[in-house]
Order: C-alpha cells, then structure tokens, then sequence
C-alpha cells in the first residue's frame, strides 16, 4: 500500500472511530495504527504513528457527529495540542482531555503512541463545567490516583480484545468515575448534587430499555422528589428527559449501524431501547440526525 493509501485509510479508520478529521504526515514513507474497542459505550483506541498532525477543522463538524471527550494518555513520543485557544505540550505520561464538539490539532514531532478514550460527552454532562476547564491542560500520572488511571488505561490498551469486551458496563462505569475524578477534583464530586447526578446518570444508562424509565421513576428509585432531581440537573444546558431521549437515540442508531442486525426490524430495535412508538420514534430520530432510521440504514447499507 502506498504512502498516501496507509495515510487515508487510518484517517477514515479514525474519523469512523470517533469523528471526522484530517491526519498529515511528515514522513514519505507514513506507518501508523488504530486498534480500538467499545465497553459499555465508550470507546478505547491504542494509536501509534509517524510524526504529522490531526486536525479537526470546523468545517468537519457536523450535527450529526458523536459528541465525545477525548482522554488521551501519551506513551511515547512528542506532542503540542491546541483547542479552545489553549496550547499544550504533552509528554509521555501526560494525560489531558479535549472536546470532539471544537476544533483541535495535535502535533506529534516525532514517532507516537497514545491511548484514546472516547466518552460521550452526556455520560459527563453534570461535570461538563469543570471539563471546560480542564481542556488542553495536560496532568502528570506519576502518583496518586492518577498513576491508577494511567495503569488501567495501559493495560486496556494492551488486551483491547480481552478485557475492554469482558469487562462492558462495569469497566466503564469505574473508568468513568476515575477520569472524572481526576479532571475535576474530590471536592466537586463530594458536592451531593453533582453525586446525585452521577447516579442519576448511571441508572438511566442501566435503563434505558424501561419504557416506564421518566423522572418520576427515577425519583422514586433514589428515594429524592422529582422537584429535586430537577434542581439536581439545573444550570448542566439539559434535562433528565432529554438525556434518556438523546442515549435512546443513539443506543437506536448503534444498532442500526451494526451489520450483524441489517434483518432485524427497526421496531424491534426502538422496542429494545424502551421507545415503543414506531411513529415517535422516526420523528425523534429525524429530528436528531436529518434522516429516519430505515433511511440511515440504507445509507450505511450503499
């Protein structure tokens, strides 16, 4: 294969992974890999390349992307990001956060390894204050807690087949409480709103196949009002309703994309996902993503 050929094929191989972007190469003769697998709907991605650049112009970002953090701990290699008006360097160690949403760029100057963590940003959305805070700025993983990030996130990277599918929600959900742990401090997460929050968030995603699953069910379950719940959510830009709408919506489009499920009807997909209506659930999904669910299926299909 051809330079230009291994070049464009990891960028589609990326673009697919996480969202459109643009790879550059320094290098005539550009080497580079992706590996990557999901658990419990995040994404896990062993990166290496040639020194060169990923970039995420505007002009790629779309409505209809995944909306993701990106949490990339560097292995090797050297490495400057830029988003939101920030510049970083990152050196082997670094762990740093960045947002599919904005632009960024990443130049890597020499050969490089990384490990990417793909997390929908609703999985975060009762620290996406905090987060914005923390974009572009790398943290050390030489101690503490973040030493325990970093070996996990190694060892992921390592079986991508074996563990990231053994381990599924769980996996998630404990990576998940580490990352947020260490991009926005043990006080922000002692607050009781903000653990609320989160648990509130967990539950939802273990139940989004309830049709029964609304705020008062919620409530009910966490033994808190409504009224509360509410408050709980205010001031995060959404509502416990438009999250479960919005994980419903994707959940749906996952399996419309699988291959393996091309025969299985899209009613019985919606059904799955706790959206019993065939009619609300083409509206929703048009709405969401500019076509409807048969329509997205016979796009993937061609």
């Amino acid at each position: 294969m051809q330079r230009n050929e291994r070049l464009e094929a990891m960028q589609e191989a990326a673009s697919v992974a996480f969202a459109p972007l643009r790879l550059t190469t320094e290098d005539f003769d550009f080497d580079g890999s992706i590996r990557y697998a999901s658990a419990g709907g995040l994404l896990v991605a062993d990166i290496t390349g040639n020194p060169g650049g990923v970039w995420r112009p505007q002009r790629l970002i779309t409505s209809t992307d995944s909306e993701l953090y990106k949490f990339s701990l560097h292995l090797s290699g050297s490495c400057a990001l830029g988003q939101d008006g920030r510049h970083a360097a990152i050196n082997p160690g670094d762990l740093v956060v960045y947002d599919t949403t904005r632009p960024y760029g990443l130049v890597y100057g020499t050969a490089y390894r990384t490990v990417v963590v793909g997390v929908p940003r609703e999985r975060l959305a009762g620290q996406a204050s905090a987060l914005r805070q923390a974009i572009a700025r790398p943290t050390r993983t030489d101690g503490g807690l973040r030493r325990v990030v970093a070996g996990m996130l190694n060892g992921l990277a390592e079986d991508l087949d074996g563990t990231v599918t053994e381990g599924g929600t769980q996996l998630a959900d404990a990576l998940l409480s580490l990352l947020g742990k260490v991009f926005t401090g043990d006080a922000e997460l002692a607050d009781p709103r903000t653990s609320t929050r989160e648990r509130v968030l967990a539950y939802c995603e273990a139940n989004l196949g309830d049709p029964d699953l609304s705020v008062e069910s919620i409530a009910q379950a966490h033994g808190v009002s409504a009224r509360y719940l509410h408050k709980v959510f205010a001031g995060t830009g959404t509502t416990i309703a438009a999250l479960i709408r919005t994980r419903r919506l994707q959940r749906i489009r996952d399996d419309l994309a699988d291959p393996g499920q091309t025969t299985v009807p899209v009613a019985v997909i919606a059904a799955r996902w706790g959206v019993l209506d065939p009619t609300h659930v083409s509206r929703l999904f048009r709405a969401a993503y500019g076509t409807s669910p048969m329509g997205y299926r016979r796009q993937l299909l061609r």
